[in-house]
């Protein structure tokens, strides 16, 4: 009797415990698509090639002041997929399977060098091509419920990890629009948040225009700011 009552129970809470989860991967689809199609809708994005886009960054001292400016430009290619960025006088570039540096000419062959600009490079097409980067394959996902983030902002709150990073990244939707307005990392346990205070509304789509970077104290009661950065679109090839 007491084996056919535990069988019962794990049959009730499984089905409990299934239930959640289904429920939890449509509300994920929901986001998802309702963010997509705010961002200009995945056909319409698909049909973009390439892209470029000039992006200048600032950085802050300690009191809060423009301690450095730096000036890229970036192009996206998504089909096949490559990304270049041009600093000053040299260019880093990768097709995800081998990365480039040319300075003033010549290709630097040193490994570590090779490491960070392959991690920058798709560093730039990750931030850059959201919401879209978050239906790729190996992308774990969770829906942690409607939050406020600092600027009083009611968003969804996704919480996005990876098998082969470190990195915990939560994506902050508006709950209204589903425009991606916020975007929180943990690296190495250092957390930034990082707001989207406008947008490059397209033909194209819709992306980041201006960002800000704000470093957060454990309980989230003060926020320093240590980056912002502008995006320009500077051409878009469609397919």
């Amino acid at each position: 009797m007491k084996i056919q009552f535990d069988i019962r129970l794990l049959l009730i809470f499984s089905i409990i415990f299934l239930n959640k989860v289904s429920s939890q991967d449509e509300k994920i689809k929901e986001i998802l698509l309702k963010s997509i199609n705010a961002h200009g809708g995945e056909v319409n994005l698909n049909k973009i090639k390439k892209i470029k886009y000039l992006k200048t960054t600032f950085t802050y001292d300690k009191m809060g002041d423009v301690e450095n400016q730096i000036r890229q430009k970036i192009t996206h290619e998504l089909h096949p997929y490559s990304t270049e960025i041009e600093s000053n006088n040299t260019l880093f570039k990768t097709n995800g399977i081998v990365t480039e540096i040319i300075e003033d000419g010549n290709n630097v062959s040193d490994l570590k060098s090779l490491n960070k600009a392959k991690s920058n490079l798709d560093g730039a097409f990750y931030v850059f091509w959201q919401p879209m980067k978050l239906k790729d394959t190996g992308t774990i996902i969770k829906y942690m419920g409607v939050t406020s983030l600092p600027n009083k902002k009611n968003v969804h709150s996704l919480e996005v990890s990876y098998l082969d990073g470190s990195d915990i990244w939560n994506f902050y939707f508006d709950t209204s629009t589903y425009l991606l307005i916020g975007t929180e990392v943990n690296h190495n346990n250092k957390v930034s948040l990082i707001y989207t205070t406008a947008f490059n509304t397209t033909d194209y789509g819709v992306f980041h225009h201006k960002r800000e970077s704000y470093k957060l104290t454990e309980n989230r009661s003060k926020l320093s700011i240590q980056a912002s950065y502008i995006y320009n679109i500077l051409d878009v090839v469609k397919e």
